[in-house]
């Protein structure tokens, strides 16, 4: 009998570490391994699809107007303020560095580049998701150099027993290889995409992305002997998009933020209507139920001229009638008190006694007052303005990454830089005739030479491309964000009479504002340096 007990104990027990084997045995759901994925097309181009969704854009609390002179967060999600006030430390600097996440992504990148080989398929298929992950990188690093300088080039995936010990690489090695990097990318991907795979990478993607990398080196922040090589390198690489002929200024000027069909895109994050963001919400005025989460400041209200190529003074605030006769782009992009906008008038304004009654729909005492705009002006550029259900109605608008206007401003700067004066001003020109919006005698065009031609062309670029992330990189490769990040920021206060109902209007500062020289740069930050010996931190970083 004990002998038959054991028996049926032993039967048991090898039944059971044949079951626990099986089990033991079963493939993880939660993690992949390379033969799992890149040996199927469909799920190697899921895993391609999902790079894109890596990179980030300017609908959400990481746009960069917040912490330049464009906006004021306000809410300070994020921590914007910390670069609003000077207070960026390698210890502290909020979400605006991309260091973590874009490593992470350039890791999901170069696991790609290891597997790839395992894809049975068509050369031209592999080719293309090649040359998407070629650019997707370039991408990556590309923000990394424009916000660090010379950082770590890593095109390896590091194992168990790796040296993760890695140096920075110069930022000329960083550029030399971000070029060679795009020229490969271009090699590979194609004119233009069709239906289903519209709003991939393209050829024209990688050599504007090529533009803006070449622009950024030829200026003065990394350019300090002013060498013309880099500038006519800056100038083919740009004038290299155009030669493809595919992309055209888009004569509507709004229209073209919302519209992912627009013949002026190169590049672009896809959004749809299952899909989409919340941006038409987030930054309209409280009196939508919005949160004004971008408050437009009033020196980049200003910066937009006059129908005559003049500028605003503070007159035309005292008199009464501070934003008429302003260029087309600035009705575009910035929403004031007493403008239209989603369908009825906006009220910034304050009642001269207090009164809550009296005062506007969309000041601070309206509607969801804690949300109300605190510099009393919201942005315009990039909503679409027919959605009326706040916080139901999905905004399927694209973040634009690279456009046509782009390239031609780029174009003209290093023209004008290598001393080709005429063909400058002809960019400069065809940007600004599409801003007239087919008005005659709105915006002259632009005759300057010399330094006063350099000064429009950074007048063109902060109106044009205005909102769009390019000013934070702009003032500080032009070397004058210690100019432009050292004012106060500043907003408008509306105030209107009980009784005769006429507003006044007075500009006031809303945030004192500070840079210092190591700001030219983000911070390495400290953890990085804490693990990494070989890691030296940015100058003037303690």
């Amino acid at each position: 009998m004990k002998t038959t007990i054991n028996l049926y104990i032993a039967i048991i027990f090898i039944s059971c570490f044949s079951s626990c084997s099986n089990y033991l045995d079963v493939k993880p759901l939660d993690s992949f391994t390379g033969d799992a994925i890149f040996t199927d097309i469909k799920l190697t181009e899921t895993y391609v699809n999902k790079r894109y969704t890596e990179m980030r854009d300017g609908f959400g609390n990481f746009g960069l107007r917040y912490i330049s002179d464009e906006a004021y967060h306000n809410f300070n999600s994020g921590n914007p303020y910390l670069y609003n006030r000077g207070e960026v430390t390698p210890g502290q600097y909020g979400d605006y560095s991309t260091w973590d996440a874009y490593y992470e992504a350039i890791k999901n990148c170069n696991i790609f580049f290891e597997n790839i080989d395992q894809l049975k398929a068509g050369q031209s298929e592999v080719d293309r998701l090649t040359g998407e992950m070629i650019f997707l990188r370039a991408f990556f690093y590309a923000d990394l150099v424009a916000r660090f300088g010379g950082v770590p080039l890593i095109t390896n995936t590091f194992g168990l027993n790796s040296d993760m010990m890695v140096p920075r690489n110069s930022y000329e090695e960083c550029i030399d290889f971000l070029v060679k990097e795009l020229d490969g990318a271009a090699a590979l991907l194609p004119l233009k995409h069709q239906n289903k795979d519209h709003g991939r990478a393209t050829k024209g993607a990688a050599l504007a992305l090529k533009s803006r990398v070449l622009l950024y080196a030829a200026s003065p922040l990394w350019n300090v002997s002013n060498d013309k090589v880099k500038w006519q390198k800056a100038a083919d690489a740009a004038k290299a998009v155009l030669d493809l002929g595919q992309y055209e200024l888009d004569s509507d000027y709004k229209g073209l933020f919302i519209n992912n069909k627009s013949a002026e895109i190169i590049f672009m994050k896809q959004f749809n209507a299952e899909f989409g963001h919340s941006f038409d919400w987030t930054d309209s005025p409280n009196g939508f139920t919005g949160w004004s989460r971008t408050c437009v400041l009033q020196d980049m209200v200003d910066a937009y001229e006059m129908i005559d190529g003049t500028f605003a003074t503070e007159q035309q605030y005292t008199d009464g009638k501070p934003w008429e006769n302003r260029e087309p782009r600035f009705y575009a992009s910035i929403v004031c008190d007493g403008q239209q906008f989603r369908g009825r008038e906006i009220e910034f304004y304050i009642s001269s006694t207090g009164n809550r009654a009296n005062s506007g729909k969309d000041s601070e005492f309206g509607i969801d007052d804690w949300n109300a705009s605190k510099s009393r002006y919201t942005l315009r550029k990039f909503m679409d303005e027919s959605f009326v259900n706040p916080w139901n109605d999905k905004s399927p608008q694209p973040w634009i990454y690279f456009r046509l206007g782009e390239i031609y401003l780029n174009y003209a700067e290093a023209l004008y830089h290598i001393g080709n004066e005429d063909l400058s001003r002809h960019y400069i020109n065809l940007v600004r005739e599409r801003a007239r919006a087919g008005k005659a005698g709105v915006l002259p065009a632009v005759t300057s030479s010399g330094t006063l031609l350099l000064a429009k062309i950074q007048q063109e670029r902060r109106v044009e491309l205005a909102f769009e992330d390019h000013r934070f990189f702009d003032v500080r490769r032009w070397k004058i964000a210690e100019v432009t990040e050292n004012k106060p920021a500043r907003k408008v206060t509306i105030v209107r009479d009980d009784q005769t109902k006429k507003k006044s209007y007075k500009i006031e500062v809303l945030q004192e504002r500070k840079f210092f020289q190591q700001h030219y740069l983000l911070p390495i930050p400290r953890s990085e340096i804490q693990r990494n010996d070989l890691l030296q931190p940015n100058p003037h970083y303690n």
